[in-house]
Formats: C-alpha cells, sequence, structure tokens
C-alpha cells in the first residue's frame, strides 16, 4: 500500500496540471498520382506524394534542427523549468546525471528526448492523410504558443520542399535540353566540316558523271571502229583515210582506260564518303530525336512546375484550453496499485517457493 499512498500524496499535492491543445492539419498537393486515382477507385488508400510529405513533416518536427529552429522562436527551457513546476514532470537532465550532479544543465540531448517524449506527439491518419499535432505544457498560452511556432515552421518546410521538388525537376530538364542541343550543333559542324574539306555535295551525283564521260567514249569509240571497218573495205591500209580512222580509234581506246583507272580511283573515295555521310546522317538523326525528347520532357516539367505545389492546410486551429488534461491521477494511482499488486504477487509467490524448497531439504 505504500506505494500508492505515495503516489496519491505526489499526484494530488505536488504533481503540476499540464495543459493539452490538439491541432489538425493536412498537406495537400494539386498533383495526382497514379496511386491517388487508384485509390479512389477501389476505396483503398495509396501512398501519395501528399502522404510521404506528412510523413517527411513528422521527422522534421521531431529532428534536432527543428528544435534547434523552434527555439529561436519560443523558450522552451523556460517554459519547462521552474519552482512551480514539479521537479519530476519538469525538464532535467536523466536521472543518473542528477543524482552525480544535481546543478548539472539540461543538454540538447535531454531537451530533444523531452520534446519528443514529453512535449510532442504526432498522430498520422494514412486513410483521411490528416495529421494531429498534441503539444502538452504547464501553462494553456504556452500550447498555443508552441503549437503555433511548430505550424509556421513546417509551413515554411513544405514550401520549401515543394520549391526544391519543382527547381530540381525543371533544372535536370533544362540540363538535359542544353547537353542535347550542344550534341546536334557539334554533329551539324562536323558534317560541315567534312563536307568543305571534300568538296562533294552530292557524292552520287559525281559517281555518275564519271560514268557518263566512259560511256561517250565508248559510244565516239564504236562510231569510230565502224568507220574504220568501212574505210577498210574499199580503201588501202596505207592510205591517209585508214591512217586518221587507226589513230583515232587509238586515242579514244587511251581515252577510255584513263578515264576508267580515274573513275576507279575516284569511285573508292566517293564510296569513302558516301560512307562517311551515311555514318554522319545516322548521328544526326538521332541527335535530333534525343533533341526533340529533350524538349517534350522540358515543356513538361514547365507545366509541372504550376502544378506539383504542397501547402499546409490547417483544418482545427491550436485553442486554449480551459482546463488541464494531465496527469490523470486516478488512472495514475490505479495503475501503481495493480503495479505494485502484481509485484507484490510474485515476490510473495517466489518467497513461498523458496520457503517450500528450504523446508524440502
Amino acid at each position: 500500500m505504500a506505494p500508492v499512498v505515495v503516489s496519491a500524496i505526489y499526484y494530488y499535492n505536488y504533481a503540476s496540471s499540464q495543459y493539452v491543445t490538439e491541432t489538425h492539419y493536412i498537406i495537400r498537393g494539386n498533383d495526382k498520382t497514379p496511386s491517388d486515382v487508384l485509390g479512389m477507385l477501389t476505396g483503398i488508400p495509396g501512398s501519395s506524394a501528399s502522404s510521404a510529405d506528412s510523413l517527411i513533416a513528422q521527422d522534421y518536427i521531431l529532428s534536432r534542427d527543428f528544435l534547434n529552429q523552434a527555439k529561436q522562436r519560443i523558450n522552451i527551457r523556460e517554459m519547462y523549468t521552474g519552482a512551480d513546476i514539479d521537479w519530476w514532470a519538469s525538464l532535467r537532465p536523466d536521472l543518473l546525471s542528477y543524482l552525480i550532479d544535481p546543478n548539472e544543465p539540461v543538454s540538447d540531448e535531454d531537451l530533444l528526448a523531452y520534446w519528443q517524449n514529453n512535449i510532442m506527439d504526432i498522430i498520422y491518419d494514412s486513410n483521411s492523410g490528416i495529421t494531429t499535432l498534441v503539444v502538452t505544457a504547464f501553462k494553456p498560452e504556452d500550447t498555443v504558443k508552441i503549437s503555433k511556432a511548430v505550424l509556421a515552421s513546417v509551413d515554411n518546410f513544405v514550401n520549401n520542399l515543394s520549391s526544391k521538388s519543382r527547381t530540381d525537376a525543371l533544372n535536370t530538364a533544362e540540363l538535359e535540353t542544353s547537353v542535347a542541343k550542344k550534341e546536334l550543333d557539334a554533329i551539324r559542324a562536323k558534317i560541315a566540316r567534312f563536307g568543305a574539306k571534300e568538296q562533294v555535295v552530292v557524292p552520287e551525283q559525281r559517281v555518275l558523271a564519271d560514268e557518263g564521260i566512259v560511256t561517250a567514249l565508248k559510244g565516239q569509240l564504236i562510231a569510230a571502229e565502224a568507220e574504220l571497218s568501212h574505210l577498210n573495205s574499199f580503201m588501202q591500209p596505207r592510205s591517209m583515210e585508214v591512217r586518221a580512222a587507226r589513230n583515232k580509234v587509238a586515242t579514244l581506246k587511251r581515252q577510255i582506260s584513263k578515264q576508267t583507272s580515274i573513275s576507279k580511283r575516284k569511285g573508292k573515295k566517293v564510296t569513302r564518303v558516301i560512307q562517311k555521310t551515311n555514318t554522319f546522317q545516322s548521328e544526326l538523326l538521332f541527335a535530333e530525336k534525343v533533341y526533340l525528347s529533350a524538349l517534350s520532357s522540358l515543356r513538361i516539367a514547365r507545366l509541372e512546375v504550376s502544378r506539383k505545389q504542397r501547402y499546409l492546410d490547417i483544418i482545427v486551429h491550436p485553442q486554449l484550453p480551459d482546463e488541464s488534461q494531465k496527469p490523470d491521477k486516478l488512472m495514475s494511482i490505479l495503475s501503481v496499485f495493480f503495479i505494485s499488486f502484481m509485484l507484490w504477487g510474485i515476490v510473495s509467490l517466489l518467497f513461498a517457493t523458496v520457503k517450500d524448497h528450504i523446508g524440502w531439504v
């Protein structure tokens, strides 16, 4: 019974009254993810960007970074320490550190643990996406002050998160477009330099022109040979006309041989030029497709910038509590009673077991 009496004396005579304020908020976004649409069709909640943002914000509220920023808005140490607050519920060093040095100041680690375990309580409803922020303090006005400071910091955090998300997506699309444009310009410049160096605009036409010269010479050769054959039919081989016709045939044969040799050499070069040109054209076509794709992604990113906006929507604002809600004195005393009763039963059972064992010996 002693623990019950001690707990009753503490709760009804020394325990400081604690006040609680609840705030409900939701992080909304303009973008609709596929999981959101599936959830609307099936009735099963999915993981959306807003739910992820809510969980990120919850983790942020309970972090050291948030607490350091909150200390610039409100004096947390002063709110939870003082002569009018009972020692057990107040902000203090851990029990072992206090027993070693009662004058030891509260460390940042102690403050963070107290913030997470005693001041803040965050409940997220995955079905509705609503986050409930529960703040406990020893003065009613402090609960409202802390709640408003938390909401202001979360609102700023969500805005920065939304802005960073939009900026990152747009910067990535702009970078990809810039790289694709540079690659396209580089290939076009390379094709221009190659064309100027080889001085071949349409290499196939040059091949056809050389073949046309050879064909024309062969036609002239056929006519010259026919004329020579005709002259040989009624003139002497040593006549001036026959010798002139024979010289003409020989000249045409030399020209055909020379032009054929030239055409073969040019043909190899033109073949190489055609192959190189085809390679360049393939590279140019691919670069143009990449650039067009990057432009399309950039347009989509710019549209998404205006859609992917997140904002904090407060559903229930923090209200000044009329009466204290903690500690629940009766329930606390009953808890001490039941725990003490269970411990007493366990100890009694162990004692009886040991006693019987000794008696058997």
